[in-house]
């Protein structure tokens, strides 16, 4: 299985020989999970998506600190790839600016919070269980830091996590679309340092975000999910080929 991260950039350039790359810790969360995934990057911003779809089995688009409104060429790129990965149904996944990204691409809507940043570990309610959701849980805890959201879902998109700081924090389309707005691959020192970098802009959040980082995280638990998703497409593939039975799903 050949798994491409569309890997959007770090939130913190100058910190970069501090902290993991975001490729590298989905790397790292998801290689024990997927132990016959080959692992494969691509910047969204200095390189070329592939010509080919099916180039790759399955991709993961990272968070990064640009907005889906925002007027890039590269941007432009990188929705018209999800369109026609989304036409061919190969699995491709989304963390924050990716899951912003997804929703956008396919007719969702994103915009900019009107309740601010959204910090710190945060609970999220479990409100959907799909067959690739376990280990299930009723509510998880993760990272956040965004401050535009998906407001509208794609039609064909199906949510599965909800919170008081965010309406849609997690939604899929059948088999081959998921989308995250928490950060499963975030560290406690990573969000420190994003916290305190973005002082001023979290305003009156900025304490209460701080001491949220002395609670658990479930990014272990999710990353399940994660895998669980990309591979049970690649499975059910698998499956019709041998059966002789491939069609277009």
């Amino acid at each position: 299985m050949k798994i491409c991260i569309l890997h959007i950039g770090t939130a913190i350039p100058a910190q970069t020989s501090k902290h993991t790359p975001s490729p590298v810790r989905f790397k790292n969360l998801l290689s024990p999970l997927l132990p016959k995934a080959q692992w494969f990057t691509i910047n969204c911003i200095s390189g070329k998506l592939p010509d080919q779809h099916d180039q790759f089995d399955a991709y993961l688009i990272t968070g990064g600190e640009y907005s889906v409104y925002d007027e890039y060429d590269w941007q432009h790129e990188l929705f018209e790839f999800i369109r026609a990965v989304n036409a061919v149904f190969i699995p491709i996944a989304g963390i924050c600016y990716g899951h912003q990204a997804l929703a956008h691409a396919i007719g969702g809507k994103v915009e900019r919070s009107t309740n601010g940043w959204s910090v710190g570990i945060l609970p999220i309610d479990v409100v959907d269980s799909p067959h690739w959701l376990t280990p299930p849980q009723r509510s998880v805890s993760l990272f956040s830091m965004h401050q535009d959201e998906v407001v509208s879902l794609p039609q064909q998109a199906t949510q599965f996590m909800k919170s008081d700081h965010c309406e849609y924090s997690g939604f899929f389309v059948k088999t081959h679309i998921l989308g995250i707005q928490q950060h499963p691959d975030f560290t406690k020192e990573l969000c420190l340092d994003l916290i305190n970098k973005r002082k001023k802009l979290i305003g009156d959040k900025y304490q209460n975000a701080l001491d949220s980082l002395s609670s658990d995280h479930d990014g272990q638990e999710v990353s399940q999910w994660m895998a669980n998703f990309l591979a049970c497409k690649l499975v059910n593939i698998q499956c019709l080929i041998i059966h002789g039975l491939l069609c277009c799903l």
